[in-house]
């Protein structure tokens, strides 16, 4: 395989290494992404059910309410006009009070998928999917970027990190004179997810629950999201995310035997009697992280040596705090 050099490379093609590469790209920076897997969009990514349908398995959504710089704002303005992100409408119950206390709040969602946004905001960039980077070396001035068979896939001058923090530490710390350790995050946190379906509509008084209850994190119906139909002979798909808690007491547990105890669960807190069938399910072993102290400087960058990381655990957690980590490394780096 032939190695690709370019100006920076970012690993990772999740939503802080996706919006790294458009802001650059923009800017006119010649840059490579390389993700390990066969697609952009990391916890934002989504799972085909069949040829024509697919759902969101990763982050399902987030706040533009936290959104303040400028550059961010008009971004964001910029994505829903062309129809990369569309404000989703929605109540909002917990699971202890299920028939009261709905709120309402709209917040931006991928369309139609979460990680169509990605692929629209950089899907035009050089990238190399399949590829994981096990190692980074300095030679010759530059940077080389290895795999798991020491075979080098790419030569860059400037390196971004955007992988999740165990792997980011783990790659800043195999260059001898750089160490990360006495900022490395706490565990993360896994997550089990399935989507299951009803052939009939239920009688259900929010479309997401959230909170008070010991398995089920988070409940989303699926459907109601914006440009979200069902496949006939399904009339509503829902989306449920376990707690943390009960993912770590699971012992990595099969993700399909995970998925029928959270249906069951779902089903039985709700008192649902109609059958649903579970039509995908999946374990994040890296669903969620603690946020690293990084007295309010969203990013490393070694300017020396021309490496730096970004990412949510840096940020703010979740999708905003990914995209403004991001942003912000973004205009260090063109100081």
């Amino acid at each position: 395989m032939h190695s690709l050099t370019t100006e920076v490379a970012i690993i990772g093609a999740g939503t802080a290494g996706c919006f790294m590469a458009n802001l650059l790209d923009e800017a006119g920076i010649d840059c490579l992404l390389i993700e390990k897997s066969r697609g952009f969009g990391g916890r934002c990514s989504r799972r085909r059910i069949d040829n024509d349908y697919s759902i969101d398995l990763g982050a399902p959504e987030f706040s533009p309410s936290k959104v303040t710089h400028p550059l961010l704002k008009d971004k964001l303005s910029t994505w829903v006009s062309a129809g990369y992100l569309s404000p989703w409408t929605k109540n909002i119950s917990r699971f202890d009070t299920p028939t009261g206390n709905k709120e309402t709040l709209e917040t931006l969602c991928g369309t139609p998928s979460m990680s169509t946004w990605h692929n629209k905001i950089a899907g035009h960039i050089n990238s190399l999917t399949q590829s994981r980077v096990y190692r980074i070396k300095r030679a010759d001035s530059h940077w080389h970027l290895l795999d798991k068979s020491h075979q080098l896939l790419a030569v860059s001058n400037r390196i971004v990190i955007t992988s999740p923090p165990e792997q980011a530490i783990d790659l800043l710390n195999s260059v001898g004179n750089l160490s990360y350790s006495k900022i490395s995050p706490s565990d993360s946190h896994p997550q089990y997810v399935c989507a299951i379906g009803f052939t009939q509509p239920l009688n259900m008084n929010a479309d997401v629950y959230k909170s008070g209850h010991a398995l089920l994190h988070t409940a989303i119906r699926e459907n109601s999201k914006p440009d979200r139909t069902c496949p006939a002979p399904l009339q509503e798909i829902w989306v449920l995310h376990s707690t943390h808690e009960w993912a770590q007491q699971q012992w990595h547990a099969d993700s399909d035997t995970a998925a029928i105890q959270l249906t069951e669960s779902f089903c039985q807190h709700f008192g649902i009697d109609a059958k649903p069938s579970i039509l995908t399910s999946h374990y994040w072993r890296m669903a969620q992280h603690k946020t690293a102290s990084q007295e309010n400087t969203p990013y490393i960058w070694n300017d020396a040596l021309k490496v730096g990381c970004c990412g949510d655990w840096l940020g703010s957690g979740g999708t905003f705090g990914a995209l403004n980590s991001a942003l912000a490394l973004h205009q260090k780096m063109l100081k």
